[in-house]
């Protein structure tokens, strides 16, 4: 398989990977704030807190993949 169909395959995918993240952050966002809204206890709050927080580590993560794939398809170009 060519150099550059293998790059094209690889930009795909982390495209279609930082959609369905950002998704996700955002209905996770949604359900975890609603949590902190509703919750009783300190107990509630700071599991609504660490989900949140899990959530924007996750995003961060999946747009640090697709940096390093813009790095590494500039450098082979």
């Amino acid at each position: 398989m060519p150099t550059a169909h293998v790059l094209s395959l690889i930009t795909k995918l982390t495209a279609l990977l930082v959609d369905i993240a950002g998704g996700l952050f955002s209905l996770i966002m949604v359900y975890g704030g609603i949590r902190f809204m509703i919750a009783q206890s300190p107990r509630s709050v700071q599991a609504a807190k660490e989900l949140m927080i899990r959530a924007a580590t996750g995003l961060v993560l999946i747009l640090l993949v697709d940096v390093i794939r813009q790095v590494l398809q500039y450098a082979a170009s």
